[in-house]
């Protein structure tokens, strides 16, 4: 007699909130209700097949357009992943590679931020890419190799802060501290991303993506879009209504 086996799923949906704090020259808050899909992009094939209302480079309620991302180049996003860092000094782990975006829903998205997870084959986190994109469609990687694992079971890692994003803030003289709980392999019931800018004085804002696992299937697609149909648009909404905010407080 023999027993199947069944895989966990390698993508899931994260539904929760993106929060945003700001303490100098003006002090700002803000969150909102967003959801993000996981991706392994090895499993993309059987999404596109297998689940109801979620398409791979086709038209469908909730999809990933592949030329969303990276260098919007043709091809398997891996191969585009490893080139891209290739040419920034890196060397892209070989194991399972995951990204958390907003997925394309009803023909629109927008991502701020996309996180590309890149592990070793034995499943360990072996370095986070940060794809960052203003709304001006400007977009530049932050390629954090080697993050460092910490006893509260975050990974850590730093950068210098490389593209124009908000009007508010310039680019020299400040630079990115990251925290993640990522995903894992298979997906955690929580992933969790703090971003903190600074500049020589200490933090200037920070911002945080928490969201709590959903199974991306038809169900979860279908529950999903009918609670948040358009988390891009929201997203490019509260951008643009908090900054109007910032400048009549003086920013």
């Amino acid at each position: 007699m023999t027993t199947d086996v069944v895989a966990e799923p390698a993508s899931a949906l994260y539904v929760g909130e993106v929060r945003h704090r700001r303490y100098r020259p003006v002090t700002h808050a803000l969150r909102h209700r967003t959801f993000h899909a996981l991706l392994d992009v090895d499993d993309l094939a059987r999404l596109d097949r297998d689940v109801p209302g979620f398409g791979v480079d086709r038209p469908a309620p909730m999809a990933l357009r592949t030329r969303d991302h990276l260098d919007a180049r043709a091809g398997p996003l891996r191969r585009r992943l490893a080139d891209l860092v290739a040419v920034r000094g890196g060397r892209l782990p070989t194991g399972p590679l995951q990204v958390l975006a907003h997925p394309r829903t009803f023909g629109h998205v927008f991502n701020p931020v996309a996180w590309w997870f890149a592990h070793h084959p034995d499943g360990t986190l072996g370095m986070v890419v940060a794809e960052v994109t203003s709304t001006f469609g400007d977009r530049s990687l932050y390629v954090l190799a080697d993050p460092e694992p910490g006893a509260d079971g975050l990974w850590r890692a730093s950068a210098v802060k490389g593209l124009h994003v908000s009007p508010f803030l310039p680019v020299e003289g400040l630079g990115y501290r990251f925290a993640f709980l990522p995903p894992g392999i298979p997906p955690g019931p929580r992933v969790l991303v703090r971003m903190t800018v600074e500049d020589a004085d200490g933090p200037v804002l920070d911002a945080v993506q928490d969201g709590r696992r959903r199974p991306l299937d038809g169900r979860g697609v279908a529950r999903t879009l009918l609670r948040q149909p358009f988390p891009s648009a929201s997203a490019l909404g509260a951008i643009h209504g908090h900054a109007l905010r910032l400048w009549r407080k003086g920013a």
